[in-house]
């Protein structure tokens, strides 16, 4: 009866002395069907009872036993329907007994479900007597494994599962036995299978009876008691770290442990403000990024309760505009007192151990993290690792591990132990264990006792890749210049046997004993004017004529005399893409560089699988789609993409890293030289270009080519492109007059070269070097038609001599001869005197003809 009555007591308790008088009045006019038919069927029976004593001949014997019956009957039918209401209404029962009867079936303290919050109704003991819908889910949400009980559970049940809350429902469950009203903010916590952060606000209020309401409320999104923007900043209430949050007429809103300890603030401490905690000159440093919004750092003092003042970092980032801004200051320690070793941060810090139920600065941190329990590194076990370290190790720092498995040594364990032991307080380069190891720096930091508590994990694979980029690129363009110094010596060792090969030629004609050999070092300067063109191709140094066109029309073309380089037995194919970019290059050059990638591709396709199909594609491409395929160290920019793709059986990683240097093949040995691919990749670069090989075991090898796109207004009309494209006019006379003085170090060189001009005419002045050619010009100034000069000579260069000279010279023109690829020489000379360009080797007729062009004024800058 204990349920109904609580009803009843709490349904008079909330009503007023006038309303139950009026209770009271309506009940009395009210009439009670029960009493009447229970009294009805009494006085049936009694009549009845009477009838059969007094004339038992007029309804026999059975009669009065049947009616007696069928009213015992009636009278207990009654009260069965009412649920046993006998047990209450007794001989004589009371008004209103039938509906205390009636109501025994409707919930308990139906008033709670109307409430918007979680509710719960207890005994003076803490026993749960009643609970609204949202307890209950609330229940479900925080007991993930579920409760056995059918009823709701108690507070203390509710949140036993986070130690940090014990104290505030201790305070609460203390309020509720003495009958008085308590109101508590319970320290964030974690909710579900997600751990999703949430906050609330619990009150208790007494009840008639000695019962006791329980209000749960949830503190959602802008949190008065933190001042926190999302939920996630809950957690600095326990970050070792001290934060607060403050308004702009400087109220602090919000302080969290960590610092309420440091100034010794009580946690129940309120109208907190700014001022209080430090000096007023602190207070303007605070907010004077208000307006801007960005983070400001400043170094300022505390003022702890006792008036002790300490110096700390404040970083302080403000939201919000007005009265509705918000700042929040981030409180560490300086370096001052870290290095001082203050002794109230070093028990701070001591007296904060790692959480063991999860940290978002911790869980959450960009790199890995892991908390190790141990009396030393090399033998430390894992309790916990953050997702990033997980990652990092291939889901391996899983709690129990040993911290020494997730790396390895190839000098082995004891190597390794002894970097884990100097990883202590500084980093050390590792690498992890597993099928994907990954660089890292370790880092580890000792707790107060000095055993290893927490390692920092911070991925350097990117940084190690690209510093293996970088060496290798400085390989490579270290052997170009070794390759370019070589190739620039050695064309002046074959200038000589040109010049010497076509000297014999005018004594040993046709028919001559002597003339086969001398075809044969023809034919062996030539392969050797070859290889150094290559060699010069790889440093780079090679003479570029470059010029506009467009890379359909010319692969187009290209394709017919590529075709004929291939073997039968390899398939051709040749598409073009769409909007396809304008490039500025060499044709001779790229032709080049496409023959070798097809060769190649025909020599490892018909060596392996007895051909196969060669695929050349064009597109336009950036450079964003190219760090798409990995290529991040292609520059962003527009480009046109030439894909060179084979079917053959590809390369291995080691090889691939190795293609592009010179003299490397792998090709059977004396089956070519190993500068095809070295080639290729200087003619690419030295166009501004990338080639980027990609490779696959049994699937073949492809090269993707990017050369920088032109603009719309960079591309010339047609008719300029055909103006350039009209062909220079070569002079059958070899023979001319005028005065040339001709500078060469070579004295081989210079001395063929001297004989064959003046055998056609040209009256020439020798000298070795620029400082006896400056001498030969002060005291002959003006006396020469052209200067013939080489540009990299012992001391002073061919540029720095014209330069030099540039008053004796009067209007002689000039022509620079030189092993290196051509430089922009007219911009050196500060000069606009007309300037062209001789790459070596050259022949006398070469030679012959760029003379007669320059003095017939008909060379300069575009006879190069």
């Amino acid at each position: 009866m204990s349920n109904e009555a609580d009803t009843l007591e709490l349904t008079l308790a909330a009503a007023t002395p006038g309303e139950e008088a009026n209770a009271g009045e309506r009940e009395g006019r009210r009439i009670d069907f029960l009493q009447l038919g229970f009294w009805g069927c009494l006085l049936l029976s009694i009549a009845a009872a009477s009838i059969s004593l007094a004339w038992p001949n007029a309804s026999g014997a059975t009669g009065s036993i049947l009616l007696i019956t069928m009213a015992s009957g009636g009278l207990v039918f009654l009260l069965w329907t009412v649920r046993g209401a006998g047990r209450y209404i007794g001989l004589f029962p009371e008004k209103g007994a039938a509906a205390r009867v009636a109501n025994a079936s409707a919930p308990r303290f139906p008033w709670i479900e109307a409430l918007d919050e979680a509710v719960l109704v207890t005994d003076p003991g803490g026993a749960p007597v009643a609970a609204n819908t949202a307890y209950s889910d609330l229940t479900r949400l925080a007991l993930i494994a579920g409760t056995a009980e059918s009823g709701p559970v108690t507070v203390d049940r509710l949140f036993g599962a986070n130690p940090g809350l014990a104290a505030p429902v201790y305070r609460l469950s203390k309020s509720a036995k003495a009958g008085t009203q308590r109101r508590e903010v319970l320290p964030p916590l974690a909710l579900g299978p997600e751990q999703v952060p949430a906050q609330f606000e619990v009150s208790v209020s007494p009840l008639p009876r000695g019962r006791v309401l329980w209000r749960i409320r949830r503190i959602a999104g802008q949190i008065e008691a933190t001042g926190a923007a999302d939920l996630k900043s809950l957690y600095v209430e326990d970050a070792p770290m001290g934060f607060f949050a403050a308004k702009p007429d400087g109220t602090i809103t919000y302080a969290n442990s960590w610092l309420r300890e440091l100034l010794g603030l009580p946690e129940t401490a309120k109208n907190i403000r700014t001022d209080d905690i430090m000096r007023p000159e602190f207070v303007k440093m605070l907010a004077r990024d208000r307006k801007s919004g960005a983070p400001g750092r400043a170094d300022i003092q505390l003022r702890a309760r006792d008036g002790v003042e300490i110096p700390v970092q404040a970083i302080t980032s403000w939201t919000g505009r007005g009265a509705d801004a918000a700042g929040r200051t981030i409180v560490l320690a300086s370096p001052q007192v870290l290095n001082g070793g203050e002794e109230r941060f070093a028990l701070q810090a001591a007296s904060r151990p790692p959480r063991p139920d999860g940290d978002p600065m911790f869980d959450d941190a960009p790199f890995g993290a892991v908390r190790l329990d141990g009396d030393r590194v090399d033998s430390a076990v894992i309790l916990d690792a953050n997702r990033a370290l997980m990652e990092v190790t291939g889901g391996r720092a899983t709690p129990g591990t040993r911290f020494a498995d997730l790396f390895i040594s190839e000098e082995g364990e004891e190597t390794l132990a002894t970097l884990l032991v100097d990883a202590i307080d500084k980093p050390v380069a590792l690498k992890t264990a597993g099928d994907e190891a990954r660089h890292v720096n370790v880092f580890v930091t000792l707790n107060n006792t000095g055993r290893p508590s927490v390692a920092y994990i911070i991925d350097i694979t990117e940084q190690r890749q690209l510093e293996t980029r970088l060496a290798h690129g400085e390989k490579m363009r270290s052997i170009g210049q070794l390759a370019g110094v070589v190739a620039h010596d050695f064309n002046n060792v074959l200038q000589g046997i040109i010049f010497n090969y076509e000297e014999l030629m005018t004594r040993h004609p046709v028919g001559d004993p002597s003339y086969e050999y001398l075809q044969s070092i023809h034919e062996f300067s030539s392969r050797a004017r070859e290889l150094v063109r290559m060699l010069l191709a790889y440093a780079r140094a090679q003479t570029f004529k470059r010029e506009i066109f467009n890379v359909t029309d010319f692969l187009s073309e290209f394709s017919i005399l590529l075709r004929q380089v291939l073997d039968e037995r390899v398939e051709l194919e040749v598409k073009h893409g769409r909007d396809v970019p304008w490039i500025k290059a060499d044709k001779n050059q790229l032709e080049t560089a496409i023959i070798n990638l097809a060769t190649n591709a025909r020599d490892a396709m018909i060596a392996h699988r007895n051909g196969g199909k060669l695929s050349i594609r064009t597109a336009r491409s950036t450079g964003k789609e190219a760090h798409a395929l990995g290529f991040n160290y292609v520059e962003d920019g527009e480009y046109l993409l030439i894909e060179v793709e084979d079917n053959g059986t590809g390369m291995p990683r080691d090889l691939l890293d190795k293609i592009f240097q010179p003299f490397f093949t792998t090709k059977e040995q004396g089956s070519g030289t190993g500068l095809g691919l070295a080639t290729v990749y200087g003619i690419i670069k030295q166009s501004g270009g990338y080639v980027c090989p990609v490779s696959s075991m049994g699937k073949g090898t492809t090269f993707y080519i990017y050369l920088p796109a032109l603009a719309a207004e960079e591309i010339p009309e047609p008719s300029d492109i055909a103006e350039n494209a009209k062909p220079v006019i070569r002079p059958m006379d070899m023979s001319g007059r005028g005065r040339i003085l001709l500078v060469e170090d070579e004295d081989g060189v210079r001395s063929i070269a001297a004989t064959h001009l003046r055998q056609r005419g040209y009256e020439v002045e020798e000298a070795c070097d620029g400082e006896e050619a400056l001498d030969i010009l002060t005291d002959m100034p003006g006396s020469f038609d052209l200067i013939i000069s080489d540009v990299v000579m012992p001391g002073m260069d061919g540029p720095t001599l014209i330069r030099e000279a540039k008053d004796k010279l009067g209007h002689a023109r000039v022509i620079f001869i030189s092993g290196y690829a051509e430089r922009d020489l007219a911009q050196q000379l500060d000069d606009d005197r007309a300037v062209s360009f001789l790459p070596k080797p050259f022949t006398v007729r070469q030679l012959s003809e760029r003379i007669k062009q320059e003095l017939a004024g008909i060379g300069g800058k575009e006879a190069a």
